[in-house]
Parts: C-alpha cells; sequence; structure tokens
C-alpha cells in the first residue's frame, strides 16, 4: 500500500478500516500488530515526502486593497464581491458558495440560495448553510453574520446583492450572466483583482480566504476556541493557522531583538557605563604613544607622534 499512496494517507486507511471492524462487530486484534507501526515508520524513511503545496492566507488587509478597484455597479464584480464578503465573514469553503450546474428543485437542498438568506430586525443576517464537511447529515447550519463600517462588511454587500441583481429564493446565492459560477472562475476573479493592486497570486488558492479568515481572527485576538465555532472545525485543524501566526510573531520579535542588540536605544540603561568595560593599562599606553596624551604627572601634551622621540631624547640627556 505504502508504494502507491503516502504512509501518512495508509495510516488513515487503516485507521478507518479498523473503525469499520468495531462498527461490524469484527476480530480487530490484527490491528494491534506493533509490527503496523514499523512498517509505517520504515516507509517514512524510505519514501521522501512531497513539499507542502504553498497555501497563503488572503487576510482582512489583503482582501480590502483587492476588492477596492471593484466596479459595483456591473453585475460580476456586485457578485465578486459579495461572494468575497460573505466568505470572508462566515469562514465559507469555496465549494459551499460555487457551484458548477444548478437546479432550482434540487440545487438549493445542498447548496447556497436565495432562500437561504435572512435579514434581521436587529441588522444583522442570517445565513443558513443547508450542507458542509463538517454536516455530512445535511442539518443545515445557521451563520450569524453582523453589520459593520468595514468595506468588508458581509450585511452591506448582501444588501447591495439582492438590491442590484434580485432572483428567485431558489436562484443561486452568486451568480454571473452566463455560465456558472464555479470555483476557477470566482478564483480567477481574485486572482485578476490581486495582479492589479501589485500582488503576486503565487499560493493563493480557494481554500485561501478561508484560512485567511481565521489568520485574521486570531490577530485580532480572538481565541482559538472561539475560532473554532465561527470556522465550525470539530477537529483540531486550525492550529495550524495558529501556529503560523505564531510563528510568524516569533520571527518579527527575533528581528527586533536582533536589531536592538546591534543598535542600542539612545535610552540607555542605567547600568550601562558601570558595566563598560574601562580602558586597560595597555591600551592606555598605545594611546599615549599614538597621541601624546598628557600624562598622570602633568607632563605637556606634544605633537602627535612626538612621544616617542621625546622620551628618548630624554634619556640621552639627562638634566
Amino acid at each position: 500500500m505504502v508504494q502507491k499512496v503516502k504512509p501518512e494517507t495508509a495510516k488513515a486507511y487503516l485507521s478507518n478500516l479498523r473503525t469499520f471492524h468495531i462498527e461490524q462487530g469484527l476480530d480487530i486484534s490484527n490491528f494491534c500488530d506493533p509490527r503496523i507501526d514499523q512498517l509505517i515508520r520504515g516507509a517514512k524513511r524510505c519514501i521522501p515526502e512531497k513539499a507542502k503545496r504553498l497555501r497563503l492566507p488572503l487576510t482582512r488587509e489583503i482582501l480590502i486593497k483587492a476588492i477596492s478597484i471593484l466596479n459595483l455597479h456591473t453585475q460580476v464584480d456586485i457578485n465578486i464581491h459579495a461572494a468575497i464578503c460573505v466568505s470572508f465573514a462566515a469562514f465559507l469553503r469555496a465549494g459551499e458558495f460555487t457551484w458548477d450546474s444548478w437546479d432550482p428543485k434540487t440545487s438549493p437542498s445542498h447548496s447556497l440560495a436565495r432562500g437561504h438568506v435572512k435579514f434581521n430586525n436587529n441588522g444583522s443576517v442570517t445565513i443558513r448553510l443547508p450542507s458542509s464537511k463538517t454536516d455530512p447529515s445535511k442539518l443545515g447550519t445557521d451563520i450569524h453574520l453582523a453589520a459593520t463600517t468595514s468595506i468588508l462588511c458581509p450585511v452591506s454587500a448582501l444588501k447591495r446583492l439582492f438590491r442590484q441583481c434580485p432572483a428567485e429564493p431558489n436562484s443561486p446565492l452568486f451568480s454571473k450572466p452566463l455560465g456558472s459560477f464555479t470555483k476557477s472562475f470566482f478564483m480567477l476573479r481574485v486572482h485578476n483583482l490581486l495582479v492589479r493592486v501589485g500582488i503576486s497570486t503565487i499560493g493563493f488558492s480557494g481554500h485561501s480566504i478561508r484560512k485567511g479568515a481565521a489568520v485574521s481572527a486570531i490577530s485580532n485576538g480572538i481565541s482559538r476556541e472561539d475560532v473554532k465555532k465561527m470556522g465550525r472545525w470539530k477537529s483540531d485543524a486550525v492550529q495550524v493557522y495558529i501556529d503560523e501566526v505564531d510563528s510568524n510573531q516569533h520571527l518579527t520579535n527575533m528581528i527586533r531583538l536582533n536589531a536592538q542588540l546591534q543598535v542600542p536605544s539612545p535610552a540607555r540603561h542605567p547600568l550601562a557605563s558601570v558595566l563598560s568595560p574601562s580602558p586597560s593599562t595597555f591600551q592606555r599606553r598605545e594611546l599615549q604613544q599614538d597621541h601624546w596624551f598628557p600624562s598622570e604627572t602633568g607632563r605637556d601634551a606634544c605633537t602627535p607622534g612626538d612621544g616617542p622621540a621625546l622620551a628618548a631624547a630624554g634619556s640621552r640627556n639627562p638634566q
């Protein structure tokens, strides 16, 4: 198996197979064989890991810069703007708001439609997500979005979408004049915006907005548990994003401290002058020879470089 899949994938397959045996009441003693772990560890040593695909986060700062150049008088840009704002605020996966084909009768049961959006009296919006990765039973999940003064406000974006691009309740939430609102179309438009504002598109994928929402939340002081709730994470996968933020902060702090080490600030510590070493006797002699500074006996200073010559003359002609 490990010749065709990665060792970690093989380990996951075995774990799922063990779970199946437990559910069916079958014997699981074979899964307790210590040689299985030895094989997995051996495969990790023999099979080099492939470099992980770069997945950069589309953070709040990047998205604000990108959507600032949208033309909110065109249907396409209104939908793109609303999709970016809602997906960021709601921690949506790309597959949860894009679609390849649409049937008004069946699609709303598993994809976001206009009828899943409710504008509340308190100014907020509730989106009923019909299904998701963590909701395989399709029970539905309510996502609550607040109204803010930010250019990324999802409530303002949805109001503009419903007002300027009206559609039936069983129509897709986001659309374009011709064709499907696919993941590839959405990311192509996002990449185009990034290029226009001078940002490289390398490393930005359909998962970047959800990742950017998590990174932005953590950077703004939202706790790990609250981020998990907002992003509907049931596992500790969000910890990867937290570790990235901590790593970046650690790097920034180390660079700042190293710069401070090399170039001390003007406000030095009171003990700095006390702890600074004074010139040694040997260094003082060198300085006196090079510059002929007045000695402790009170002799007059002479021209630089004359000290050794005068000292020799004095030894030959004693008074």
